[in-house]
């Protein structure tokens, strides 16, 4: 006999269950309007901010790495535009923490009152792992619709960035190792270098599909930080949509702004990397027709690279690209050339388009925003061949232009010398020993030529090829540590003192034909003097 009773109540309890069950999804459907919604930030500030080193060490003893964090402290972060930065600090006996950034304002020295993170122990910031793992880290944990990286460290152009004296052996972090550390990693809109020497047409070549725009300076910049991020980190919290463009010549022109009011002399520049393909094959292309067309005009691919300006403020193994061409394009034999007059106007038109902003406070320059790898011809020292094709940069042959230009260039500018001796009584001449030629009439030093110093014999020899008249000082100065920074306390510096008086006055005339011998210089102790507070200036 069937159960139809038992039968009612199974598909009643069946049905009521369904209907719970319907109800149920409805009521969750229907609530999830009322749930909060996560919104994607905008912005993540990256900073890998290295102290293992003398930035951490300032003038008054304490840490310019921090006062650079406590900068963005003034700014601190919000929901649509968050900073995190790594920094290691010799104040923390070599140990690397990440932070968030907060908002904290009057903050004594050396403290830094954001929220730590993660503690990291001791880490070596040239290792191109480090930073790969900080990247990772903060992609991780704060994923935004743009990223910035600023790296805030020493610099040294295409020979790398970021040297660790505590946890690494001193070395920069190499271009290749750099480019390895951000593949792979988030596309950056803009990566910002809080340090020397970094806006080179090389660097930029090894980054240009890993960013949209590169903030550099061509110059050695101040220890003290003129990073103005809280000028320009201030702008972008208020308006977090700000584009890329925007946002990095914000970042440069604060830059220059707090430069300016240091009394510091600086540049910076953005550069679309975008650009940097194309200035590169216009680059080969010069590069080539300088080799095939120059023929018996080398001496004037040498005078233009002489009257290209060169400051205490630059390495001397570089030079400011499009100023180059310019003065290239009037040697006399060469601008009649058309292969070659036409290939340097296409550099300078690449430049330019590549380079949205360029601003310089150094009296009476104008830059175009780039320098490239151009070494001394008398000097194969400044040409490391063997690093230098390392780089992506040797796809444009420019490797192949140096090799010439210094064997052919050195041996046409031969008409004019200048030679003599150096010695520093009491004290061995360093490797990092050089004698310089000074145009400069000013307290600034322009250097119109420079040559190592033996340093067992203290002898140099300038070997020139001048179609001019030129004002120069005969000087010598030993950058004992090598950091790119002359007249230091402790180091040695000296002058021809040609009517030995004892006065820095000797700036004579250096005739075409002119072979001067016995320029002989003794060095002396710089102290901390007016002379050194004057003409000298703790660089990054």
């Amino acid at each position: 006999m069937i159960d139809c009773h038992g039968r009612r109540e199974i598909m009643k309890r069946f049905v009521v269950c369904c209907l719970l069950s319907i109800c149920s999804m409805l009521f969750f459907e229907c609530s999830k309007p009322d749930e909060p919604e996560t919104k994607e930030r905008q912005w993540t500030i990256m900073g890998y901010f290295d102290g293992n080193n003398n930035l951490d060490v300032s003038q008054a003893g304490t840490s310019y790495i921090i006062a650079d964090v406590q900068e963005m402290e003034k700014v601190g972060s919000n929901d649509e535009v968050t900073s995190v930065v790594m920094v290691s600090s010799l104040k923390t006996g070599g140990n690397s923490n990440y932070y968030l950034v907060e908002k904290h304002t009057d903050e004594l020295p050396d403290k830094i009152s954001s929220t730590k993170l993660k503690d990291l122990g001791t880490k070596d910031m040239s290792d191109p792992q480090v930073l790969k793992d900080f990247i990772t880290w903060a992609k991780t944990n704060y994923p935004a619709k743009r990223y910035a990286l600023v790296i805030n460290d020493h610099g040294g152009g295409w020979r790398g960035v970021c040297e660790d004296e505590q946890n690494g052996g001193g070395a920069l972090m190499s271009m290749p190792a750099l480019r390895s550390a951000l593949e792979g990693s988030p596309h950056f809109d803009v990566i910002v270098f809080h340090a020397c020497l970094m806006s080179m047409v090389e660097v930029a070549y090894e980054l240009q599909d890993l960013a949209d725009y590169m903030v550099a300076c061509e110059f050695t910049m101040p220890m003290l930080s003129i990073l103005g991020s809280d000028l320009w980190l201030a702008e972008l919290v208020n308006n977090p949509t700000m584009p890329a463009l925007d946002l990095a010549t914000k970042v440069a022109q604060s830059v220059y702004d707090r430069g300016n009011e240091s009394q510091k002399i600086t540049h910076m520049a953005v550069t679309d990397l975008s650009k940097i393909r194309a200035l590169g094959a216009r680059i080969s292309e010069l590069g080539n027709r300088l080799i095939t067309e120059t023929r018996g005009n080398w001496a004037e691919v040498g005078h233009a690279w002489g009257q290209t300006h060169f400051t205490d403020q630059d390495d001397p193994a570089f030079v400011d690209l499009r100023e180059f061409v310019k003065k290239l394009q009037q040697e006399e034999n060469l601008k009649e050339i058309n292969l070659i007059k036409n290939a340097a106007n296409e550099v300078i038109t690449a430049v330019n388009a590549a380079v949205p902003f360029t601003k310089t406070n150094a009296p009476g320059l104008s830059r175009g925003g780039l320098t490239i790898h151009f070494p001394y011809p008398n000097n194969k020292e400044q040409f490391d061949s063997t690093n230098y094709v390392k780089l992506k940069f040797k796809e444009t042959n420019w490797y192949n232009f140096l090799s010439v230009f210094i064997k052919s260039a050195s041996q046409a500018m031969a008409n004019t010398s200048v030679s003599g001796t150096v010695q520093w009584p009491g004290h061995n001449l360093s490797q990092f020993c050089v004698a310089v030629l000074d145009s400069s009439h000013t307290d600034y030093i322009n250097s119109f030529a420079y040559v190592n110093v033996d340093r067992a014999t203290g002898q140099f020899e300038f070997k020139l090829n001048l179609t001019a008249n030129i004002d120069v000082i005969v000087e010598a100065f030993d950058d004992l540590n090598n950091n790119g920074t002359i007249l230091e306390a402790g180091e040695g510096f000296g002058w021809w003192d040609r009517d030995a008086d004892g006065k820095w006055n000797d700036m004579f005339v250096l005739k075409p034909g002119d072979q001067i011998v016995n320029a002989n210089i003794t060095m002396k102790q710089a102290t901390v003097s007016s002379l050194a507070k004057r003409r000298a200036d703790h660089r990054r």
